[in-house]
């Protein structure tokens, strides 16, 4: 618990972090403690394995729960659907979040990152497919909500499922989602909040990290970005040489032994922050004035000042509040798709709200508005959250008026007539050629000896009533 209230530095500079890792011997927790034969040590080293990884396996946790839905509520009755349809729904689910809150991350929050021209774009083809295509680190929650609408509309084009009732189970496991969603943010010290008053007692410091997700540092009173190297070796000279032609000088390489280099930007971080500074007292946060002479030279991790933890927040908002107000709605909704309109009309209100405590996302800031805001002092997630509500609101209208009776429904997919015929004529048993030489004809009769089987047990299970006889009268 400590660890995650003082949130340690973490090893990666992408927005995620690993659980368990099996290296140097021992298993590693949540980076930070190596357990051995020589018992539990501080862990401070790099590669080996990865086991657990506590970002996706939150994903996994939350995409889990939307076949425990799909089932609870069949086996109630609620939802009248056969059981492969939730199968069906999380293959789709899993699409629309996946690809639908990585490609808005891509477009809205940080496009330079993806397409944009080195230090901060990618060296080369291969590096920017592998950006795009590898790393999952960077999900935006709208755009995980369109990307569901998006499939959500072509399996009905496709299949004309009952959608609204099958949204009414998907909104309900995105809220549950929601909850853990948000405890990897926390977790992975990501999206947190506004500066906060010292004095309050669950104030936290969280590493800072520029508008890229590189680790910000100081030295020397100036702000580094710790940048890491391309994977391939084949192209870190010519990222050096973009790197050295963008900012002059600005540029430290420690060697081919470290894959990072730190790259001068004055505009990594424009909140406030404090150092961390390691001593044998423990940790201390100093503010930049205050570092020890014999520390002048070396770099030092930068934190936070005290903040808000908004992913808690967001947590209790987005997650549990919104999980039990879906769930209210679900047992006294008489209509299908009112509780999809509960949720996207529930979701945007209390992620505006929540967003008055987190921070704005660091791409937005610049000199003269270091806070974020995009329009009239808002966040670009409150701008989106006012787009999502009332795409909410138009649901609750037509969902309230048009919305088919749940009462009233019936399965999905229909069963097939009774007494159908279905026999395997093959290609070729027609035309002018004998019965008895007709291609496939021994399958035919066969599937026919089957069907008069059929016939012979639904008829001994429903017997046809006798008719009365006809009264006779005896002769005199």
């Amino acid at each position: 618990m400590l660890a995650v209230l003082d949130h340690p530095k973490l090893a990666f500079d992408w927005f995620t972090t690993t659980l368990l890792r099996w290296a140097d011997g021992g298993l590693v927790v949540y980076e930070r403690w190596l357990i051995s034969a020589n018992g539990v040590s501080d862990w401070s080293g790099s590669g080996g394995e990865v086991l657990l990884d506590f970002y996706y396996t939150c994903y996994l946790i939350a995409f889990i729960g939307v076949l425990y839905f799909f089932h609870r509520f069949r086996k109630q009755g609620w939802i009248k659907v056969r059981a492969h349809v939730g199968y069906d729904a999380l293959l789709l689910a899993m699409i629309g979040v996946l690809v639908g809150a990585k490609t808005a991350y891509i477009f809205i929050y940080n496009p330079a990152f993806y397409f944009g021209p080195p230090p901060y774009g990618p060296a080369d083809t291969s590096d920017q497919l592998r950006r795009i295509f590898l790393n999952w680190s960077g999900m935006a929650s709208h755009g995980a909500a369109a990307g569901v609408l998006l499939m959500a509309l072509l399996w009905w084009l496709r299949s004309r499922p009952p959608m609204a009732i099958i949204g009414d189970i998907g909104a309900i496991s995105a809220a549950f989602g929601a909850i853990w969603i948000r405890l990897a943010n926390f977790m992975n010290a990501e999206l947190y909040g506004r500066a906060a008053d010292p004095g309050l007692p669950w104030a936290m410091r969280f590493p800072v990290r520029s508008g890229k997700g590189f680790a910000v540092v100081e030295s020397n009173g100036m702000l580094f970005e710790k940048m890491l190297k391309p994977e391939d070796p084949a192209q870190v000279q010519a990222w050096l040489q973009s790197l050295q032609q963008a900012n002059p000088g600005g540029v430290v390489d420690f060697g081919g032994a470290y894959p990072y280099v730190l790259y001068k930007n004055p505009d990594a971080y424009l909140q406030g922050y404090e150092l961390a500074v390691r001593t044998d007292a423990g940790t201390q946060y100093l503010a930049s004035a205050d570092v020890p002479l014999q520390h002048k030279f070396s770099y030092w991790e930068l934190v936070t000042t005290p903040r808000h933890p908004s992913q808690l927040y967001q947590l209790i908002l987005e997650g549990v509040l919104l999980f039990l107000f879906v769930l209210w709605v679900r047992k006294r909704a008489k209509r299908a798709g009112m509780v999809v309109a509960a949720f996207f009309t529930g979701y945007p209100l209390a992620r505006f709200i929540g967003e008055f405590w987190r921070q704005p996302d660091v791409q937005f800031q610049q000199h003269g508005n270091e806070l974020g805001t995009v329009f009239a002092g808002l966040s670009m997630g409150q701008i989106l959250s006012l787009v999502m509500a009332c795409a909410g609101l138009s649901f609750l209208v037509y969902f309230s008026r048009k919305g088919k009776v749940i009462a009233d429904m019936q399965m999905w997919p229909p069963d097939k007539k009774p007494g159908a015929l279905s026999v395997p004529f093959e290609t070729g048993t027609g035309g002018s050629s004998a019965a008895g030489d007709l291609q496939g004809i021994t399958e035919v009769r066969a599937a026919l000896a089957e069907k008069e089987k059929e016939w012979d047990r639904q008829a001994g299970a429903n017997p046809t009533p006798k008719q009365p006889e006809a009264e006779t009268k005896e002769s005199p």
